[in-house]
C-alpha cells in the first residue's frame, strides 16, 4: 500500500519580506536595549563616584553645632531602640502563668510596650470565674493594675461562655 502525505500548509523555501523585516526590527531593538544598558551602567558608575566624593567631603562641610545636634539625635534614637530591645516581658508572662486556672481560656494577647500594658481577651464559663482571674492577676508582683473593660455572653456558642477583655498595666 502506498503512503499518503497530506501537506495542507506548505512552507515557503525562502523567508519572505515580512520575515526579513521582523528579523531586522529584532536586531534594532536588541541594539537599542544594549545601548540603554550601557548608558545606565555609566550613569550608575558616575553617581557612585559622586556619592563617594560627597561622603569624603561631608565631615569638612558640616558645621560643628549641626554635627553635634545630629549626633545627639542619633544617640537618642539608639538609646530608645536599645531600651525597646532590652524590655523584658518575662514578669508579665510569669504573672499570667501564676494567675492561670482551668476555668479561663486565653483567646488573645496584645502587648503594648510603650504603655507597659497587656490587652487580654479570654473566655470563662461564668462571669464570677472572670472576676476571680482578674483578682488573681491584680495580686501578682509586677502588675500595677488589672481591669475588666468589656464582657459579653456568647449566646451562639453551645455552652454560652463569657468573653471578656482585660487591660493589665505593668510596673515599669
Amino acid at each position: 500500500m502506498a503512503r499518503l502525505d497530506f501537506d495542507f500548509h506548505a512552507r515557503p523555501r525562502h523567508p519572505g519580506k515580512l520575515g526579513v523585516m521582523l528579523a531586522l526590527a529584532g536586531l534594532v531593538a536588541l541594539g537599542w536595549a544594549w545601548n540603554t544598558l550601557q548608558a545606565s551602567r555609566a550613569t550608575e558608575a558616575g553617581l557612585a563616584l559622586q556619592i563617594d566624593a560627597l561622603e569624603r567631603a561631608r565631615p569638612r562641610a558640616v558645621a560643628p553645632s549641626a554635627a553635634s545636634s545630629a549626633d545627639t539625635h542619633r544617640d537618642d534614637a539608639h538609646k530608645r531602640l536599645a531600651a525597646q530591645l532590652a524590655y523584658s516581658w518575662q514578669p508579665a508572662f510569669d504573672a499570667l502563668a501564676a494567675a492561670r486556672n482551668d476555668k479561663i481560656a486565653l483567646v488573645s494577647l496584645d502587648a503594648l510596650q510603650a504603655k507597659s500594658q497587656l490587652k487580654l481577651t479570654a473566655e470563662a464559663r461564668q462571669l464570677a470565674d472572670a472576676v476571680d482571674f482578674i483578682d488573681a492577676l491584680q495580686q501578682q508582683p509586677g502588675v500595677k493594675r488589672a481591669a475588666l473593660f468589656q464582657h459579653e455572653v456568647q449566646a451562639d456558642a453551645d455552652q454560652q461562655p463569657v468573653r471578656f477583655n482585660i487591660v493589665v498595666e505593668l510596673n515599669p
